[in-house]
């Protein structure tokens, strides 16, 4: 992980500094070996759980660091920040624990469960703009005509330096780490690791990886500038920007940081395996390193890698619909319609063959009266939860051996949440 240009914009001194600010306030968090994921080889694998920081992310660790900097005629101004949501949080609980007033500009879509909790650490919000985007730029007009600082979520030195305490962690508590992998939006986060790292394990190789809706990093690597993106389009919204930070891309151009991006349907499938097999409740954000690395395991090799799980700040209506995007990636749904005799006792019959196979029944839609159906024909759709894809095969076999015409249906919502 050599520098190509000299010395970072934010180096292992900035965060060794900002650990001695963060230190007793934001909590070391676990770095713990993962489960076994289907799809992946043999290879050490560990999973740093950021999703048990304070406020639920690491944001709160820049956050602190940059209101630790506010002169005093600063802090009794107050602060003010735009946000999806983490920034959100991590601001208004550091604004809180020094006393000093916070605005948080959030966008009108941002998740309802980040708005409530941010209000609740005595923050205003104020809900504003169709994207973080034009939620920054209100941010920064109110900043100006009320006199407050603007806190940035990822382009500013102490920021990034504070989320760097996060690489000094993992360096601690796994001294033979070969790879750190993180999800990018504006990159403070993956900056200030590969900062931590840099001036102490420069061979550490540090991989990038954003929502195929918000994938900017990768041009902007290969240009040597920032690239400006359309308007992102990701449930991952902790990296739903349209760039990344000029430091963050200074930094990571710098140690040879490599950049992928996985699409929502991905995502969720990743969230939903860490919240199985390893029984954490990641948001789209945190669950991106996985999901990266299930699409190209060849990453999980030459050492042991860190899955950097940022967040687990997820609003449980979207929870619920990547858990049922997770379980159709996995196999474990099965949808297929029938037709049937319109006679008693014939649905029970037809979903009897199911209960003997094995499955259980989800959901059912029992058709009467389309149009095209004779007087005593009736359609039968049903949603079975099964034990995987071979399991699912047993049971279309199941019918088919007595005499049932079932015909599979596409499980509808399986592109991704943010689809």
């Amino acid at each position: 992980m050599p520098s190509e240009t000299g010395p970072l914009p934010v180096t292992r001194d900035d965060v060794l500094a900002a650990r001695k600010v963060v230190d007793g306030v934001v909590r070391r968090t676990p770095l713990v070996e993962a489960p076994r994921f289907p799809g992946l080889p043999d290879g050490p694998l560990y999973l740093k759980l950021e999703n048990l920081q304070r406020t639920g992310s690491f944001k709160l660790r820049g956050a602190l660091n940059r209101i630790a900097q506010l002169t005093e005629s600063e802090a009794k101004a107050g602060v003010i920040a735009a946000s999806a949501g983490n920034h959100a949080q991590g601001v208004a609980w550091a604004a809180r624990a020094r006393g000093i007033p916070a605005t948080i500009v959030m966008a009108r879509t941002a998740s309802p469960l980040k708005v409530s909790a941010t209000r609740a650490l005595g923050a205003r919000v104020i809900l504003q703009g169709a994207d973080y985007d034009e939620a920054h730029d209100e941010a920064v007009r109110r900043g100006v005509e009320e006199g407050l600082v603007y806190v940035p979520p990822f382009d500013d030195r102490f920021v990034i330096a504070g989320q760097g305490t996060v690489g000094l962690e993992i360096a601690e508590d796994l001294p033979g780490v070969r790879r750190v992998i993180a999800g990018v939006g504006g990159g403070g986060l993956l900056a200030g690791i590969a900062s931590a790292f840099a001036g102490h394990r420069p061979e550490v190789e540090i991989v990038a990886v954003q929502p195929a809706g918000a994938d900017t990093l990768r041009a902007a690597l290969e240009q040597g500038r920032i690239v400006l993106g359309p308007r992102p389009n990701t449930f991952a919204d902790g990296l739903a920007t349209r760039h990344v930070g000029d430091l963050p891309l200074a930094i990571l151009k710098a140690v040879g940081c490599r950049a992928f991006a996985v699409d929502d349907r991905a995502i969720a499938r990743a969230v939903f395996l860490l919240l199985e097999e390893a029984k954490l409740l990641a948001e789209g954000a945190g669950a991106t390193p996985l999901a990266v690395l299930l699409e190209h395991p060849e990453l999980l090799r030459d050492g042991p890698t860190v899955l950097v799980v940022s967040g687990g700040n997820i609003d449980p209506f979207l929870l619920d619909r990547v858990l049922f995007i997770g379980l159709a990636a996995e196999g474990r749904l099965l949808r297929f319609r029938s037709p049937l005799k319109d006679l008693p006792g014939q649905l029970t019959e037809f979903l009897a063959v199911a209960a003997g196979a094995g499955a259980n029944v989800r959901h059912i839609l029992h058709d009467r009266e389309s149009p095209g159906r004779g007087p005593r024909e009736v359609a039968v759709e049903v949603e079975l939860e099964v034990r995987g894809a071979e399991h699912a095969g047993e049971v279309e076999r199941a019918y088919a051996e007595r005499g049932w015409r079932v015909e599979r249906v596409p499980l509808d919502g399986a592109a991704g949440p943010g689809s």
